[in-house]
């Protein structure tokens, strides 16, 4: 019996599915673990699934993804984001396999506006969420090893998950007024698209190191809300608009505390990925159109929804 294809962790989150999924289609044999077969706050039992299965490659997607939430426990955070990512890096050397570790632009402080930001760019994170997964991609590239990448994505939506445009569709069908913020810039990306990214990545034995992964194009909050209004039907809703600034005093004025910071430009030059694959992926508007086809009918209760807690452990 052949060695297995891939272990995926964070397998029940909305981009796990999505890897999962594609594996499958491509015939490659993939073990799906999440929380409940490999908690990652468990040095241990990250040590006994990784060395169990054996893998050619590991895909590291289990993270805690709650911005804000990171912000209230940083401590988990950097144990779940930055720490486990070590354990991870750990086990996969150990067992003699590649390494794929999903990154954030939030790693970035926003600094480098009008230029998409280099997979070189010096990292300063404003949050505990950024700085956690900065923990993560030290961990991974200390190792210096040629089968292990870290690959830094934005913004992320997909089929059957917790994003932004079923946010924005819920909010609009409901009829309650839309502020978003427009002071913010980055690149949409689909789950779908994403998952293609990562499993050619990993199948084409490329260098390790840094690299950036995102859907075509760039936009604002608003825009994005706006388009999605546009491609769902619903173009005549209007979209109040705010700044990040604007947006966080009003959060703290309904009781709540601040919002974590945000880079306000997080456009990622994906340019050695898209030379890889020969390709860049699709403009996210594109993605947009595909996205809302398929998740029309989905349905996920909040608190299983990927992100939604800390100590409910939705990684």
């Amino acid at each position: 019996m052949g060695r297995l294809d891939y272990l995926v962790t964070g397998a029940k989150g909305q981009l796990g599915r999505a890897v999962m999924a594609l594996l499958q289609r491509r015939g490659l044999g993939a073990l799906g673990v999440d929380v409940q077969e490999m908690p990652l706050e468990d040095r241990a039992a990250i040590q006994r699934t990784v060395a169990a299965a054996a893998p050619r490659r590991v895909l590291h997607l289990g993270a805690i993804t709650n911005v804000d939430g990171c912000d209230t426990d940083p401590l988990l955070a950097c144990r779940v984001n930055g720490l486990a990512t070590a354990w991870v890096a750990e086990a996969a050397a150990a067992a003699g396999a590649g390494l794929v570790y999903v990154s954030t632009d939030f790693v970035f402080d926003g600094t480098l506006a009008g230029t998409p930001i280099p997979v070189d760019a010096a990292p300063k994170p404003l949050s505990t969420y950024g700085l956690s997964k900065r923990l993560g991609e030290e961990a991974v590239l200390a190792h210096g090893r040629p089968g292990f990448h870290v690959v830094r994505t934005s913004w992320v939506f997909g089929p059957g998950g917790k994003n932004f445009p079923r946010a924005i569709l819920d909010r609009a069908r409901s009829g309650q007024p839309l502020k978003v913020v427009t002071d913010q810039i980055g690149r949409p990306t689909m789950t779908l698209d994403l998952a293609e990214a990562l499993v050619d990545l990993a199948e084409a034995n490329a260098p390790g190191g840094v690299w950036h992964a995102a859907n075509e194009g760039q936009c604002s909050w608003h825009r994005f809300a706006q388009d999605i209004l546009q491609a769902a039907g619903l173009g005549h809703v209007a979209v109040g608009t705010q700044t990040a600034a604007d947006h966080a005093a009003s959060v703290v004025a309904a009781g709540r505390p601040a919002p974590a910071a945000r880079p306000a430009w997080s456009v990622l030059d994906t340019t050695k990925l898209a030379q890889l694959r020969g390709r860049p992926l699709p403009h996210y508007t594109d993605a947009l159109r595909r996205h809302l086809e398929l998740d029309r009918d989905a349905q996920v209760a909040p608190d299983t929804a990927p992100g939604g807690t800390l100590r409910g452990k939705t990684y």
